[in-house]
């Protein structure tokens, strides 16, 4: 991404400052690259590009050398029509001067040249690639090719292909290539490159909010709609064979049952103001008749106030169909409960309803405005309707919900359905297995995403959940999560934390409160295992907004909570732990005879107990001398003694014993979590 963003209108430009690209007999054979290894060829080949486009701004990105006499394609956004200055660093710190042969900006992609021959280069592809395929990425990240003398690399999948929109970052609307390759700040303009050696696309901003993933405009569609190749003056490369990631089959049956989800609120979801400098410019008056001075003041305003906007836009929901996956035949749709909660919408006091921002306004004040003359209030949902596979449309009511593993099941009418049965499917995750992510999308090619990764923690929150590093986003939030065995691992939960923003702009400051955004590498998946357990009571129309299962009745020790040590912190009056004679400060050592590893491995086991069940808990507990014990207790106050009144019947004997030993065990009968 560019430092600065200047984007013109849509047009179409092409300047005639270089010699076209040599035409191509149809009798001569295609030109390949010989094979090497990738990153050295795919390095070799991209390069790092800075221009001026006007007195405001330098537009830096990345580009790819796609003839050995000096052909280089990049994006609009690294050099838009009418630059100037145009400047290449190639690898090991060669730079050279090129000039502009050629802009669309109707597909965001620029064609400059350098004066050169023999230079290494990468062929343009004539074919979409298949999702589920190796890629790569590479750019001049960071300004590394300036730096390091080479580009950042990474490596990655094709993980959708869909039409996307145009925006200001990007006129380009049409077909695109999503990969999960990384694609950061200056990756624009950079190359995608397939597993044969081929560039299959040019890296674009034009990221869809629903998944906010590194795009690209296809070679396929520059091949047949850049002016430059319309004479087939292009290297194209020989056919070659890509195997798709073997998850892709697994992906293609789990397919069958994913279906789309919208939902409707009392607010709906808020896009920001994201405009180009061109349409900003064109709204300010007298902005000609500023001084140059003034005229930079303005121009940094729309920056802050732009970047701001860009980032506040990932916090709130999109207006496209989600994710579901039908667990039924007749119509039951399990989903994330992220996707179907009640939200929170700032409001303004006096109208009830949100701000209308407007990118003119000072960047303080926005930023009052957010803060002090609005209000939170609930966003409740209206009406949720499932999109099936053939376009159908359904409505849906919510049946129930369960917080602790972040999942609501729907129902619709429906006969017949291609369903995932959950009992012959939920298998438990485990560490380190590769697994794949679908998110469904309306219009695409096909009509679902998928994303890659591994379990990189098998249990988290109690066990209700699992840990993946798979690019979780709005997009595949609710859609299943799957190992190469075909097994159902879980649904994919909330992508962000703590929640979604509507009605209010916050600061830079305030963002880093976030602990998770879309895509950050770490997402949580309700785990199939235990949505199957619970399954039969959320049809029945139960819901759980706690943890269901045994209850003891303690809290850890905040200052001690992330030590080995497991030091009881509280006891919760009234509980069993409290019945049993469990005080603060006893250190748990033993569950049931087996040494305890943390607090996370004691309440993974406790978690699978049942209510009623006994357990036996060794405690240490510090004492300042020999201790009482009747009939397993310890009488140390009186209110132990009078626990053992209470738990004696008529007649009963019992015996006492001094004791000086600190560890003791202590049996419980667990209660029921309500």
């Amino acid at each position: 991404m560019r430092r600065f963003t200047v984007t013109a209108g849509r047009q179409f430009v092409v300047l005639v400052l270089a010699a076209v690209l040599p035409a191509t007999r149809a009798d001569v054979p295609a030109v390949t690259a010989p094979r090497r290894d990738p990153a050295d060829r795919v390095l070799e080949c991209t390069v790092g590009i800075e221009c001026q486009a006007d007195v405001f701004s330098r537009h830096t990105g990345s580009g790819v050398v796609i003839s050995a006499d000096g052909h280089i394609l990049t994006a609009t956004s690294v050099v838009p029509p009418g630059a100037t200055q145009i400047k290449v660093a190639f690898p090991g710190f060669v730079p050279r001067e090129a000039s502009l042969v050629a802009s669309d900006t109707s597909l965001a992609v620029s064609l400059v040249k350098v004066a050169a021959a023999d230079l290494p280069f990468l062929p343009l592809a004539r074919g979409l690639p298949e999702i589920g395929c190796t890629v790569f990425t590479a750019g001049d990240v960071e300004d590394s090719m300036r730096t390091n003398g080479r580009a950042s690399f990474s490596r990655g999948i094709v993980s959708g292909i869909y039409e996307v929109p145009s925006g200001p970052e990007a006129d380009y609307a049409g077909i695109a290539i999503e990969t999960t390759a990384a694609v950061n700040p200056n990756s624009d303009g950079g190359p995608l490159v397939d597993a044969g050696g081929a560039v299959c696309g040019v890296i674009t901003l034009g990221v869809r909010p629903l998944r906010w993933q590194g795009t690209a405009v296809p070679s396929q569609v520059l091949l047949e709609r850049f002016a430059p190749f319309a004479t087939g003056g292009v290297v194209t490369p020989a056919s070659v064979t890509v195997v798709p990631n073997d998850l892709r089959t697994v992906a293609e049956r789990f397919a069958k049952a994913l279906v789309g989800i919208e939902v409707a609120r009392r607010h709906p979801p808020e896009s920001l103001p994201l405009v180009s400098w061109a349409e900003y410019r064109r709204d300010l008056e007298g902005f000609d008749d500023l001084s140059a001075e003034q005229q930079e003041v303005r121009f940094a305003e729309y920056i802050a106030i732009l970047r701001l906007m860009e980032v506040n836009q990932l916090l709130r929901r999109p207006a496209e169909p989600l994710t579901g996956v039908v667990v039924s035949p007749d119509g039951h749709v399990l989903t994330s409960l992220f996707n179907v909660g009640v939200d929170t919408a700032f409001v303004r006091k006096t109208t009830g309803k949100p701000p209308v921002w407007n990118v003119h306004d000072p960047l303080a004040k926005v930023l009052a405005a957010s803060q002090g003359e609005t209000e939170p209030r609930p966003n409740p949902v209206e009406t949720i309707t499932v999109i099936l596979a053939d376009g159908s449309r359904r409505q849906a009511r919510l049946v129930a919900r369960h917080a602790p593993l972040g999942v609501a099941l729907l129902k619709i009418e429906a006969t017949g359905l291609a369903a995932v049965d959950l009992a012959d499917a939920a298998a438990s995750p485990q560490l380190g297995d590769d697994v794949g992510v679908l998110g469904g999308v309306p219009g695409g090619r096909p009509a679902w995403t998928l994303n890659t990764g591994i379990v990189s923690a098998p249990a988290r929150n109690r066990g209700f959940l699992f840990q993946t590093d798979a690019l979780l986003n709005y997009g595949n939030s609710g859609g299943p999560v799957f190992d190469r065995a075909g097994n159902l691992l879980g649904i994919a939960a909330a992508p962000i934390e703590p929640d979604t923003i509507l009605g209010r702009i916050v600061s830079m400051r305030q963002l880093m409160t976030w602990t998770r955004a879309p895509n950050s590498g770490v997402g949580l998946v309700a785990r199939a295992d235990r949505i199957r357990d619970a399954l039969p009571a959320l049809m029945a129309g139960t819901s759980f907004d706690r943890p269901p299962g045994p209850f003891l009745g303690i809290e850890a020790d905040e200052k001690r909570a992330f030590t080995a040590a497991l030091v009881i912190g509280r006891v919760v009056s009234g509980s069993p732990a409290e019945r049993a004679g469990l005080k603060a400060g006893d250190k748990v050592l033993e569950l049931d005879g087996l040494e305890l590893r943390g607090w996370n491995d004691f309440t993974d086991r406790l978690s699978a107990c049942k209510p009623g069940d006994r357990v036996d808990l060794a405690i240490q507990r510090r004492s300042s001398g020999p201790r009482l014990v009747i009939n397993g207790r310890d009488i140390e106050t009186e209110a132990d003694l009078q626990r053992l009144k209470k738990s004696l019947q008529p007649g009963e004997t019992f015996e006492g014993t001094l004791s000086s030993d600190d560890v003791r065990t202590v049996t419980v009968e667990l209660g029921e979590r309500r």
